[in-house]
């Protein structure tokens, strides 16, 4: 539903995480940059539900603004 500029992508922060059990453990990347929607309704999907395999872990959330 969208088009990433990757001219336009950086890294914003890079996390490792470990849960209390030493056996769970995961990398989170945050992206920012500027991206063009092609399809509204796949979009909005992918804005509600979030995008990836580790959304039950708070990944693959979007947050998005208009540039104007």
């Amino acid at each position: 539903g969208f088009w990433v500029d990757e001219q336009c992508l950086r890294v914003a922060a890079y996390t490792q995480h470990r849960g209390k059990a030493e056996k769970l453990r995961f990398s989170s990347v945050d992206f920012a940059g500027e991206l063009t929607v092609l399809d509204a309704n796949k979009f909005g999907a992918a804005l509600m539900q979030g995008i990836g395999h580790a959304k039950a872990f708070g990944c693959g959330l979007l947050l998005v603004r208009r540039l104007d």
